[in-house]
């Protein structure tokens, strides 16, 4: 019951957060026709907070038993890995960053983002098997979290030395 009460928390934060800057972010995006170097440190960083969020989420839904929360954490979860998804188009073609700097492995981090979005509505619609999954899943969005904080640290670097 308890860690159904930080789970609960985790989730309204999360929600918060994005809805906070979900608008700070689109407001950028649409008043400019070039996003400063500034402008793309603060949005990836926004971004890797929000997946790092959401696998704070994901890390504990191994030990949630209802159902709904965990069904609330998957489409949570799901939306914060959406909204990133879509907005980074939005954002890359304005950011002063060489497209290799958007692969994660392979393969471009939009089509990791799409990979983890399709995973995770499988348990949107059978969230139990989040419970066993989650450390999977962690791993994948902590990945894409990680790379998002990367860039973000790499062109805060590199307005400070210019």
């Amino acid at each position: 019951m308890e860690n159904n009460i930080y789970v609960h928390y985790l989730i309204s934060e999360l929600e918060n957060y994005i809805i906070d800057n979900k608008k700070k972010i689109e407001s950028i995006i649409k008043n400019k026709n070039r996003i400063s170097v500034e402008e793309s440190v603060y949005i990836f960083d926004k971004f890797s907070v929000s997946l790092k969020k959401a696998t704070d989420l994901i890390k504990n839904s191994a030990d949630i038993s209802d159902i709904e929360t965990l069904k609330t954490v998957s489409i949570i979860s799901s939306e914060t890995v959406a909204w990133v998804m879509f907005t980074l188009p939005n954002v890359e073609s304005t950011i002063p960053v060489f497209l290799e700097n958007l692969i994660i492995g392979n393969r471009h981090v939009i089509d990791s983002l799409g990979e983890l979005l399709l995973e995770i509505d499988e348990f949107i619609e059978n969230p139990s098997k989040l419970r066993t999954s989650s450390n999977e899943l962690y791993q994948m969005i902590n990945e894409v979290a990680m790379f998002f904080g990367h860039l973000s640290s790499m062109m805060k670097k590199g307005t400070v030395e210019n």
